[in-house]
């Protein structure tokens, strides 16, 4: 049976700013417990004095070094840019798949940046925008989906901070985020991370990872 300090780790660890206020001893746990307070009968199935959730607070202070921060520190080792690129999106069907891979074969491998994700019913195409006459020849169906005037701002990350870390891609979408900064599309290998965004937000998504994540 769930326990009231367990109920409250649960809410507070999916808390950013209840969760880094209280690391930094400024969280006012009384306000705080109140807030939760419903959500922890919730989870219990009775109720629960506030004073209680206040002391299940107070008590999870020691342990904070063992709660990982939502936000990680995130190491990157490089920063690129690719640009003008555009984005083609198409409904997926074996016809469209078979013009794509036949277009996908007659262009040049040095291309800097080419992606084609495949999804349940979509496919969508991102490739420098010089290429898009030649697509749209190529691919006889007409996109349901197209955007021009992008950039991949891509971004090189030490591959076991990547793959090990938690929320390492929330981490950097959330500081986009703050910035109003829409993400068109994000594409990933193995160390490296492309946020496609219009080539009005390059740099101020530039300056987002410099001043927050390089080192």
């Amino acid at each position: 049976m769930i326990t009231i300090p367990t109920a409250v780790l649960d809410i507070i660890q999916g808390n950013e700013i209840a969760l880094e206020s209280l690391r930094a001893g400024i969280l006012n746990l009384s306000a705080y417990a109140r807030q939760i307070q419903p959500e922890i009968e919730k989870k219990l199935i009775k109720r629960v004095p506030r004073g209680t959730i206040v002391t299940a607070l107070s008590r999870l202070l020691p342990k904070l070094s063992d709660i990982h921060p939502l936000r990680p520190l995130v190491r990157i080792e490089d920063i690129g840019i690719k640009s003008p690129l555009v984005e083609l999106c198409f409904d997926k069907s074996t016809e469209t798949i078979k013009e794509i891979n036949l277009f996908r074969n007659s262009i040049s491998p040095d291309n800097s940046f080419f992606t084609v994700t495949q999804g349940f019913g979509e496919v969508t195409l991102i490739m420098p925008e010089n290429l898009k006459t030649k697509a749209l020849s190529a691919i006889k169906h007409r996109p349901k989906g197209q955007y021009d005037n992008l950039v991949a701002v891509t971004i090189r990350i030490v591959a076991a901070d990547y793959i090990e870390t938690p929320n390492m891609i929330y981490t950097l979408t959330a500081a986009l985020a703050a910035q109003r900064i829409n993400l068109i599309e994000i594409v990933s290998t193995y160390t490296e991370i492309s946020f496609i965004v219009r080539q009005s937000d390059m740099k101020k998504t530039i300056d987002v990872f410099k001043d927050l994540f390089v080192d």
